[in-house]
């Protein structure tokens, strides 16, 4: 190798922007190499200005320097790395920073919530992290991690032993079911293609429901769902009406199947609302469909005097009532 082919440390730090002590570090931690003149000064090849750059870069991705060094050793030692080289390192580092930007997308969408509590708060999150179940997967922000409800484990549930308190509660819970309403102000029309996503997976969204135990009944008109129904004074308010045999039956299906990706992504098609519950809760008799005239007094009633037996949300919630007269 020429030495007029060579660089100094000292135009090396000037090119790139690197300090020498830098310089130094990297190449003890064996990222870059030099090689000696006579005197022992150290001398860099041009393409180090490349590495350099790449090293950079990585660690203001939140690479470590053991990442980046098991990276750069995939290039070639014994010639100057060319353009199908660099390629193919790219490449390497294509998926892990798309995942990357992801997560970082997760992260600034939910700053008002999620970094407050990580998902360890017993009593803040009801929609992302009801009953803190989402410390079953590990220490740590584990949604914001990547992770989702979905992927809870859903272990089989045990029998219920059979005595006349619960063989009365039981019969009791038969005789009523869990209606609820969602609500969303659209940001979007439902035309509009950032709707799209949305609007795409409805179907299956409700073929899952209705395929999940506890389903009874859900609000649609003949396209099979219910976008195009409108309930409210505000037309970007959309309703979704179903009810359920019980609210353990809801929970599962909100938070434990593939919907609960949807929740988690509700932000991109949907307003924050302040002055509306998302959520609202009722039992009904079993066998009785509630009309959406029905669930705007429940939804009136929650706001107007918080969570009671008559209207309800995740937290607190309330059981049917004791006897099947009562309203």
């Amino acid at each position: 190798m020429e030495s007029d082919a060579l660089l100094t440390i000292g135009t090396l730090s000037a090119r790139t922007g690197v300090a020498i002590s830098a310089i130094r570090f990297y190449e003890r931690k064996e990222l870059i190499t030099s090689v000696r003149t006579d005197a022992g000064h150290r001398r860099f090849h041009r393409s180090v200005i490349r590495r350099l750059s790449v090293i950079v870069v990585c660690q203001r991705l939140g690479y470590s320097l053991t990442e980046i060094h098991d990276r750069l050793a995939e290039l070639p030692s014994d010639r100057t790395p060319d353009d199908a080289d660099w390629s193919a390192l790219a490449g390497d580092f294509r998926g892990e920073i798309d995942d990357r930007i992801e997560r970082l997308l997760t992260l600034r969408d939910h700053l008002d919530g999620c970094i407050g509590c990580g998902c360890v708060s017993l009593d803040v999150c009801m929609l992302y992290n009801p009953d803190d179940a989402a410390s079953e997967l590990g220490p740590g922000p584990r949604y914001l991690m990547g992770e989702t409800s979905a992927d809870l484990p859903r272990p089989d549930r045990p029998p219920k032993s059979v005595t006349p308190t619960t063989e009365d509660n039981s019969m009791n819970e038969q005789l009523w079911h869990l209606a609820q309403i969602n609500i969303g102000r659209l940001k979007y029309p439902v035309d509009d293609p950032r709707s799209a996503d949305f609007m795409d997976n409805l179907d299956p969204i409700n073929e899952l429901a209705e395929q999940s135990p506890g389903f009874v009944w859900r609000l649609q008109d003949e396209s099979g769902n219910a976008t195009a129904i409108r309930a409210f004074d505000d037309e970007t308010i959309l309703p979704n009406l179903t009810v359920w045999e019980s609210i353990e039956s809801l929970k599962d299906y909100v938070f434990k199947s593939d919907h609960a990706r949807f929740v988690r992504r509700r932000r991109e098609w949907f307003e924050p609302m302040d002055d509306l519950p998302v959520l609202t809760m009722w039992w009904v008799r079993a066998g009785h469909i509630p009309t959406l005239v029905e669930a705007k007094e429940r939804i009136d009633h929650l706001v107007e005097h918080g969570p009671t037996a008559h209207a309800f949300s995740f937290r607190p919630t309330f059981g049917p009532p004791s006897h099947p007269e009562a309203t």
